[in-house]
């Protein structure tokens, strides 16, 4: 990441935290186990629309951004994304171009930030988590890092049009996994595993 990006995602990382410190009162728990060099993924549960800059807040790491490329058409998310590190991803699953960058970008020491359900959770209970992540932690042969947001479903559920600025939000950050071996059906097996340890809601067994 070049210098000028450094520096936005310092500012990005101090006004975030700054805000959910005070309104939330922003918990995080095993930050330390986030590996502070090399290529990673971070996988994260998907509840609301803080949880990007709750990861970029919570992590001792300058992240890379994998929104949805039809964001691109907003004037306002442009305004409001500029200083961040952002790879546009089209979620018809066919993305060649953006599969490269990414498995380059891995390689090269950076830090990805990924949210493999696609979607907010209706609920705040854990989706069905896509193979993506798993086909690049291979590709690029780097570990992916486990992490579920807690609270943030309360603030900002997905239909409500603004935030309740009140409650705790709690990040709980886990042990890197490393995949290089695996298939990706057992990575994502060991991924969502780790996420329903680290308290990542998940719906109840349905009754006959």
């Amino acid at each position: 990441m070049k210098w000028w990006g450094v520096a936005a995602n310092n500012l990005f990382k101090c006004a975030t935290w700054t805000f959910f410190k005070t309104c939330f009162r922003l918990r995080v728990e095993g930050a330390h186990q986030c590996p502070r060099r090399g290529g990673l993924i971070i996988v994260a549960n998907h509840v609301s629309h803080f949880d990007p800059p709750l990861l970029g807040s919570a992590l001792p790491r300058a992240l890379v951004y994998t929104p949805r490329a039809t964001l691109k058409k907003s004037r306002i998310y442009r305004m409001l994304t500029a200083l961040l590190d952002l790879e546009h991803v089209e979620r018809d699953g066919r993305d060649i171009g953006a599969t490269r960058r990414l498995v380059e970008r891995l390689r090269a020491g950076d830090a990805v930030a990924l949210f493999p359900e696609q979607t907010r959770s209706e609920d705040g209970c854990l989706k069905p988590l896509s193979a993506g992540f798993a086909m690049l932690a291979a590709l690029a042969e780097v570990p992916v890092l486990p992490v579920v947001i807690d609270g943030a479903f309360e603030a900002w559920p997905r239909g409500q049009k603004r935030p309740h600025l009140a409650g705790r939000i709690t990040v709980r950050v886990g042990a890197p996994i490393a995949v290089v071996g695996s298939d990706r059906k057992e990575t994502v097996a060991r991924v969502e595993r780790a996420l329903r340890e680290l308290g990542a809601r998940v719906r109840a067994p349905a009754s006959d």
